[in-house]
């Protein structure tokens, strides 16, 4: 019998971490579900610790790669492995509250239009304090409710201040994340937004939205994260080539779906009004997105 929920957690040498991200999983409120863990091929204890744990609770299935596939690739095998009802991925890295599953399957069970539900998230560092909180107003539950038109505009602002970023992390109904793809590559196999265009294909095929509860996703802020490294060696042409890309994607997601060309077109009109935005707020000197370390 498939589980409720699959968890899609892909890795590579997080052998520090790993082991607290797990058990925050494994003590959720919420139990039916199944853990996938693709592992890149590590090659520090990380092996060692998925076995242990998988040997110990039979809803982990760990499935260790026999070439490196690269982030998208690890990203996209774990969803296409995926048996549940309900999909989400996780970060080798995060924890969540024990409540982050069940308030989002709930959630989508009560609302049908909804493709994808996530909480507000906070950012620790290594000594557990809160470094900062992001909350996703803009789109929180019940105003977004009948406003399917409104809230997919949102994730076609390229550059949007609103944190949604971090919805990437969040429940989504297994179909819809099935029909749903990441590029093959990207320049300089860059991580950065690579949330931006996925999301907007699952804005195409239901609402997204926020649940009006404490944060109850945690991000972990420290030198190891892969966007971090990434970020410290990205020079001015790299961000340039990888904006440029990220609205190549977002122009493909705008044409290829099922919706009345009249709303394509409005979303085309999105995604160069927020382009102009974010070059403005480039030339002077402003950030254009905030991305989780």
């Amino acid at each position: 019998m498939n589980p409720t929920v699959s968890i899609g957690l892909p890795v590579y040498n997080r052998e520090k971490l790993l082991p607290t991200t797990l058990d925050s999983l494994l003590a959720q409120t919420f139990t039916d579900f199944e853990i996938i863990i693709s592992d890149n091929g590590s090659t520090d204890g990380t092996a060692a610790i998925c076995q242990e744990y998988a040997r110990k609770d039979t809803r982990i299935r760990y499935i260790r790669q026999q070439r490196n596939l690269g982030v998208f690739g690890n990203f996209r095998f774990v969803k296409d492995e995926a048996r549940g009802t309900y999909f989400m991925w996780t970060a080798s890295d995060d924890l969540c509250e024990p409540e982050f599953i069940a308030s989002m399957v709930e959630c989508l069970e009560a609302n049908p239009e909804l493709a994808l539900v996530m909480t507000d998230v906070k950012t620790i560092n290594d000594r557990q304090e809160v470094i900062h909180v992001d909350r996703m107003d803009a789109i929180r539950l019940p105003k977004v409710l009948g406003k399917q038109a409104e809230n997919r505009l949102l994730f076609f602002n390229y550059g949007d201040p609103n944190h949604l970023y971090h919805c990437i992390f969040g429940l989504y109904r297994t179909d819809v994340a099935k029909r749903c793809e990441f590029p093959a590559k990207a320049w300089k196999n860059m991580v950065a937004d690579l949330e931006v265009p996925f999301l907007a294909q699952v804005a195409t095929k239901g609402s997204i939205a926020t649940l009006p509860t404490p944060p109850l996703k945690i991000y972990r802020s420290h030198s190891g994260s892969t966007y971090v490294k990434e970020m410290s060696n990205r020079r001015l042409f790299d961000k340039v080539m990888r904006g440029l890309e990220i609205r190549w994607l977002l122009s493909k997601a705008t044409l290829f779906n099922d919706l009345p060309w009249r709303v394509r077109i409005k979303l085309f009109s999105r995604i160069f009004s927020s382009s102009v935005w974010s070059l403005s707020n480039f030339l002077h000197g402003k950030s254009v997105t905030a991305l989780p370390g």
